[in-house]
C-alpha cells in the first residue's frame, strides 16, 4: 500500500521493493502513534507527553539539547513542551554539575508510576496492531530495522 492506495494508478509490484518498504515503515508508524493517541487520551496524555516521557525513560537525566536531538525537534518546541510536562509533575529540571548552562531532565515518582499506566496500556496496543503477525515473521522485520539502523547509525 502507498501512502494513499487510493490516489495511485500504479500497482504494487510498478513501485520499487525500497520505496514500498518505506511508505509502509511510515504508515505503519502513523497506525501505531494513532492507536496509541486514542488509547491514552482518556487518561489526559498526548503524543508529546507519552514520546518525551519514554524517550527521557531511556535516557534519565540527559540534557535538554541530547532530548531534542534524540527527539527529532527544535529547541523551542521543546522547552514549551517541558514546560508543560514540569507544571504536571513529570519532569524536573537541574543544572547540569558539569555545565551550569545546561539542565538536565530528570522523570519524577508521578512520571514513573504514569509510565506503568502507559506501558500496559501500549501493550495492549501492540497486541492488537501485531494479532495477526507470527512471531518468526515479526523477528525478521526487527532484524531488518535493526541492520537499516546500524548501518545508519552516524548519520
Amino acid at each position: 500500500m502507498l501512502i494513499n492506495s487510493k490516489l495511485s494508478n500504479m500497482t504494487q509490484n510498478d513501485i520499487p521493493l525500497d520505496q514500498r518498504f518505506v511508505a509502509l515503515l511510515f504508515n505503519t508508524r502513523n497506525r501505531i502513534r494513532f492507536a496509541m493517541d486514542d488509547r491514552f487520551k482518556p487518561m489526559g496524555i498526548t503524543d508529546a507527553t507519552w514520546r518525551t516521557l519514554y524517550f527521557l525513560r531511556q535516557g534519565d537525566g540527559i540534557s535538554q539539547k541530547e532530548l531534542a536531538l534524540t527527539m527529532g525537534i527544535e529547541g523551542p518546541s521543546l522547552v514549551r513542551l517541558l514546560d508543560q510536562l514540569a507544571s504536571k509533575g513529570f519532569i524536573e529540571r537541574r543544572i547540569d554539575g558539569t555545565d551550569r548552562r545546561s539542565k538536565t531532565i530528570h522523570l519524577t515518582a508521578h512520571a514513573a508510576e504514569t509510565l506503568v499506566d502507559l506501558d500496559k496500556v501500549a501493550k495492549s496496543v501492540r497486541q492488537d496492531i501485531m494479532k495477526g503477525v507470527r512471531k518468526k515473521d515479526l523477528a525478521i522485520c526487527v532484524k531488518v530495522l535493526e541492520q537499516i539502523m546500524e548501518d545508519n547509525s552516524n548519520e
